[in-house]
């Protein structure tokens, strides 16, 4: 049976990494490594960990370290363990028990990577949301924020380690830093249409959770770099993942005015092209489009803003 490591990062999860670790404990794929790293925790995650170290008669092991944060976390439980694949499970998501099983019965032999669908649980309230994985071109799905998600996953550790393991430099954007890395080192995914995790969605103290406006620059900046690479490695054949990515860029160019309106300008200048126009969604409205085209950015994320809070 294939052996497949677990790493657990967790820090300040006493609420929830019962279930996480319990959610792992249950898999039916029996062969499996698990190792919980404490990063610095300083609520009462160490006395649970420890607790679930006796009651696991040896399947779970526990490592800790200062505070450093998710990805070193994560790297550190990838050196203490071993097998063939490895499954990263933040300690507030649990895994469906069938998850490891099913997809490394999904993978052949020499495929990097498994891409899983996850269900998000909101604790402010909002509606349970499904997302599924974008099943064909990973670079679509890698722009479009389709390609899965940590706990959802399951990643080849010689793969894992040729891309550079996970940027601990990083707070947020992590995972598609990561799968990004590993598409340009030429891992091909196998997609999972399932769902196979549970996903919580914190308003506060996840381990990788900064403010807003750090976060939504550092997913620009990614996905400025994914499109650079597609308009070097083949702007052709990428034509179409090129004009998503623009796209995408916009939308989030959008989300960061809400918090820094002078960033915004800044980035639409710096990674759009010339004569860049949106295209009409949800969010992109007709009225919106016509100051656009006719006033240019800035007005109208002026009036849009200014219609915002008229609204209110």
């Amino acid at each position: 049976m294939t052996t497949v490591a677990v790493v657990i990062p967790c820090y300040n999860v006493q609420a929830h990494v019962e279930v996480a670790v319990r959610s792992v404990f249950a898999q039916t794929h029996a062969d499996l490594d698990i190792v919980a790293v404490d990063d610095g925790s300083t609520d009462g995650t160490r006395a649970i960990l420890q607790r679930l170290v006796t009651e696991s008669s040896g399947r779970l092991r526990v490592i800790s370290q200062a505070n450093a944060g998710a990805c070193a976390a994560r790297n550190a439980g990838v050196a203490a363990t071993r097998g063939e694949w490895i499954q990263f499970l933040d300690a507030d998501d649990e895994l469906l028990p069938d998850k490891i099983e099913r997809q490394i019965g999904l993978a052949p032999e020499g495929s990097q990577l498994v891409i899983g669908g996850y269900r998000n649980h909101y604790t402010d309230g909002r509606s349970t949301t499904t997302v599924l994985p974008l099943i064909g071109d990973p670079w679509e799905a890698l722009v479009r924020t389709r390609m899965g998600t940590t706990s959802a996953n399951l990643f080849r550790r010689a793969s894992l380690l040729s891309a550079g393991g996970w940027d601990k430099s990083l707070r947020s954007s992590q995972d598609y830093d990561l799968l990004f890395r590993m598409l340009k080192k030429g891992a091909s995914p196998v997609w999972d249409d399932g769902i196979c995790c549970e996903v919580l969605k914190r308003s506060k103290g996840s381990i990788s959770r900064t403010d807003e406006r750090a976060n939504w620059l550092r997913y620009l900046d990614l996905r400025l770099a994914m499109r650079d690479h597609l308009r070097v490695f083949d702007p052709d054949g990428q034509a179409g993942n090129i004009a998503i990515a623009d796209q995408h860029l916009f939308m989030a160019i959008r989300v960061l005015s809400k918090h820094d309106r002078q960033a915004a300008f800044d980035a639409f200048d710096r990674m759009l092209p010339r004569g860049f126009v949106p295209e009409l969604n949800r969010a992109t409205t007709r009225t919106y489009l016509s100051a656009f085209r006719w006033l240019g950015f800035r007005a109208a994320e002026r009036m849009s803003n200014f219609i915002s809070g008229l609204s209110k």
